[in-house]
């Protein structure tokens, strides 16, 4: 109907990019740990879990140029469209920096590239504890982007303790970022997995081996 119907072509950006997201695979946009950090398999290949920080803010890119594209050439009856509201917005970059300790804070800039438009809103000035240029240089002193996030993210840990009236659950902070920062790579997590669950599977033999009684005894 969009593509066969010129009045309705305001609406590609849409198709496309429903059909971008309507996908069997989307594995190479994914993070090969689980939203918990944890690595899980299902027969020898690893459960990816939530989309990755570069995947997170593409969308988020075309979601924004969609709705600019409805709001320049969509029938004025609804040009108006929001795909994505101002609060949704303030949540999503809330999430991303106070929750995946993403300081880089990436949302304000990808706002004003796609929209041209500033996105005020100062309320997260206390969680960004260090700047572009900071982060650059981090990320050239760190070996690839899995140490880069292991330090990003105990710096950040380290900062809130700090300014937190409350100090527990320090070591228990960073016990969890050292645990999701843990592997080399993808592949090095797949065959760790592997490995437990081979070992597990083992054990588990062992445990349940029949033994064979001796006369007048009962088999465990």
């Amino acid at each position: 109907m969009i593509q066969n119907d010129e009045e309705k072509e305001w609406m590609l950006p849409l198709l496309e990019l429903r059909n971008r997201l309507d996908v069997s695979d989307d594995r190479h946009l994914r993070d090969f740990r689980r939203i918990t950090g944890r690595v899980q398999l299902h027969g020898d290949r690893l459960i990816h879990g939530p989309y990755t920080q570069a995947a997170r803010e593409e969308w988020l890119r075309e979601l924004l140029g969609a709705q600019r594209y409805i709001r320049e050439h969509a029938p004025e009856a609804v040009r108006d469209t929001v795909l994505i509201s101002r609060d949704e917005l303030v949540e999503i970059r809330r999430l991303w920096v106070v929750e995946k300790h993403e300081f880089e804070d990436r949302l304000p800039a990808i706002y004003e590239e796609v929209t041209g438009e500033s996105f005020d809103d100062e309320r997260l000035d206390a969680h960004l504890g260090l700047g572009n240029e900071e982060l650059g240089d981090l990320r050239e002193l760190c070996d690839d982007d899995l140490h880069y996030q292991l330090v990003r993210n105990l710096l950040d840990v380290e900062r809130r303790q700090k300014l937190s009236l409350r100090r527990r659950g320090l070591i228990d902070e960073l016990e969890q970022a050292l645990e999701r920062h843990f592997y080399e790579d993808e592949d090095d997590a797949r065959e760790l997995a592997l490995r437990r669950r081979d070992r597990k599977q083992s054990d588990s033999a062992l445990d349940y081996e029949y033994v064979q009684p001796v006369s007048g005894e009962v088999a465990p």
